[in-house]
């Protein structure tokens, strides 16, 4: 891999495409996206012909993901490729300088960096949380993965939910992520204030999905019957790693809802890693796992909670049709991260159209505004009646972790 990098450099195909990057700073940021993304297919392409393979995982990650300037994408790779081919009589690189505050924005030079600043350091990043810049993310990005190598150390801090139960239901309207979790989190694990903040961070990772239930089960309620019964059905559609590993947050639903006893879950997904996924989590495929919870917060000894949860290894309109006349119209059908306007969209069309025909309440997350926007587009053409509360707009409770959205 080495020896190609080098060859890379040296290749005429690869010098001509550093000669047509501009030395004037991008105006258009779009453009300036799509022209790093089809230089980096270009780089990709060009090493796998040279070493006759495809390249490894590790491998084209060290194209994908290597720094670039953030005003005119230029790479170190480039800035090598440019000083071995200066007619200049200095032939020493120009290498990349990093952000002094967060360490993870780059530039070439000082004029390029003084036309990005206000960008990185004084806007709120667009996909960012509470008005935060990019710099204020990047910083987060590296609390957030210290807390990681934390909890994979300390597995008492991995996938939970707060043994704490409401006395009654609160409205989620007018509330955050810190309001709503820092000082619970506080006083479980200690610590200052910024490593508090860090955990809720990390925590929303998987509470992303019931807090984003109980959001979306609020609005397309018309009034607050829905939290005082005893049985809540949820269905899950197209679930994945993150559903299966963060399966235990679903007892949040049952902590906020003091007069629920039991709650349903149903997971379905096509992909045929779903045995192994189960067998991480001691779960068993087409089968159920029932979990007792006491609440403990308030001493009752009478009161316990039920979770049962089903999994199938199919698309969820496949097993509705399975259903037939037995199938029940749950409270609420989620799909989260689904992609459904990008990949396998004729498999989510059917599930969309079966939503939309049978009246199912329903709610779509996605990872970013175009993939939300997609999806908008195909449910309305399905028929479906969105509600301007909750699509599409961005998710108050997708997860606030850095580089973890849901």
């Amino acid at each position: 891999m080495c020896k190609a990098l080098h060859g890379l450099h040296n290749d005429a195909v690869f010098q001509d495409l550093v000669a047509d990057v501009p030395t004037a700073p991008y105006q258009d940021l779009q453009k300036l996206n799509m022209d790093i993304e089809a230089a980096t297919w270009d780089q990709l392409d060009y090493l796998e012909n040279l070493l006759k393979r495809q390249l490894t995982y590790y491998e084209r990650n060290m194209i994908v993901c290597e720094p670039r300037c953030m005003a005119c994408g230029r790479s170190d790779h480039m800035l090598r490729a440019e000083a071995a081919n200066s007619q200049g009589s200095d032939p020493s690189p120009i290498y990349l300088k990093a952000c002094c505050i967060c360490n993870l924005a780059f530039y070439c030079s000082e004029s390029h960096w003084d036309a990005v600043r206000h960008h990185h350091a004084e806007e709120a990043c667009e996909d960012g949380h509470d008005g935060l810049t990019q710099c204020q993310m990047n910083i987060e990005v590296v609390q957030d993965i210290k807390l990681t190598k934390e909890s994979t150390m300390n597995k008492s801090m991995g996938f939970w939910a707060l043994e704490r139960i409401k006395s009654s239901w609160e409205s989620l309207q007018n509330t955050s992520w810190e309001d709503e979790f820092l000082s619970e989190i506080a006083q479980k694990y200690g610590g200052s204030t910024e490593t508090a903040r860090s955990r809720v961070r990390f925590a929303s990772v998987g509470l992303s999905m019931p807090m984003t239930i109980l959001w979306a089960l609020e609005h397309l309620n018309p009034d607050a019957l829905w939290t005082q019964s005893e049985t809540l059905t949820i269905h899950i559609l197209g679930a994945a790693d993150t559903e299966m590993a963060h399966a235990k947050t679903f007892e949040e639903i049952l902590h906020r809802l003091p007069e629920l006893k039991m709650l349903q879950v149903s997971l379905t997904t096509p992909h045929l890693a779903l045995s192994s996924l189960l067998v991480g989590c001691s779960m068993r495929a087409r089968g159920s796992q029932t979990s007792e919870k006491r609440d403990a917060d308030l001493k009752c000894t009478s009161r316990k909670c039920k979770i049962i949860q089903h999994y199938s290894a199919r698309t969820y309109h496949d097993c509705v049709r399975t259903l037939g006349n037995k199938f029940m119209k749950p409270n609420l059908a989620a799909a989260f991260n689904s992609g459904s306007s990008l990949e396998d969209t004729w498999l989510w069309k059917e599930t969309m159209s079966l939503l939309v025909e049978n009246k199912v309440p329903s709610v779509f997350t996605a990872y970013n505004q175009n993939e939300a926007q997609g999806e908008a587009r195909i449910l309305r053409a399905m028929g479906a009646n969105l509600v301007p509360a909750l699509g599409s707009v961005k998710n108050v409770w997708g997860s606030i972790s850095s580089g973890k959205k849901l």
